[in-house]
């Protein structure tokens, strides 16, 4: 892989190493490195972990001023756009950055960080999401967030955010279990047919 991509072994084996510190990459003696597979009992600690994290962040952002505003209500747009096409990857990356952009009005830079690790380990579970669920529904409550924020009403924003996330856990849940049943009895199932984004030998 390093000749492939044109680099040294010694900076590949130290990003494998960190992306596997981080619970993306699992690492098998003697075989390489793999994406790690994230069980649904696991979706529900990283689900109940940014509540928390999410909440914070939502408690101590400033008010995003109108231009803000405005931009976060064109990334929504566009996101139905994107979620009416046939590659969901799009509709995606423009919630991702729809989200962060609300974040990042946060000065704990720390808390950021950490929610962006845990939207990392859950992404394929996200991608379920958005290709089972009306995407009227998801721009829907982004509007609602939006309206919230532009309000100036704390308990309300914090209120959308927590409904969002978890309609976001219930219909990621539903879309697995009945993609799972006839599988497998155990309460903690792996994500059947969760996309191996990369697999790697050891680099040397």
């Amino acid at each position: 892989m390093a000749a492939a991509l044109g680099v040294s072994r010694v900076p590949l084996r130290e990003a494998l190493r960190v992306l596997a510190s981080e619970g993306l990459l699992t690492h098998r003696l003697h075989q390489g490195y793999f994406v790690a597979e994230l069980s649904v009992d696991e979706f529900r600690q990283i689900v109940a972990l940014l509540e928390y994290l999410e909440s914070e962040l939502i408690r101590s952002v400033r008010w995003p001023t109108d231009d803000e505003i405005a931009h976060l209500r064109a990334l929504n747009a566009r996101m139905a756009e994107a979620a009416s096409s046939s590659d969901p990857s799009d509709a995606s990356e423009l919630n991702r950055e729809f989200h962060f952009a609300i974040y990042r009005l946060s000065p704990m830079r720390f808390f950021v960080s950490e929610v962006e690790r845990y939207w990392d380990l859950a992404e394929p579970f996200r991608m379920v999401h958005v290709v089972t669920t009306d995407y009227h529904e998801i721009v829907t409550q982004h509007e609602q967030l939006v309206d919230a924020l532009a309000a100036h009403d704390r308990v309300l924003t914090i209120r959308a955010m927590n409904e969002h996330r978890r309609d976001t856990l219930t219909a990621a849940l539903t879309a697995l279990t009945a993609r799972t049943d006839g599988h497998t009895d155990q309460p903690s199932r792996q994500l059947t047919g969760a996309p191996r984004f990369f697999s790697s030998p050891d680099p040397g």
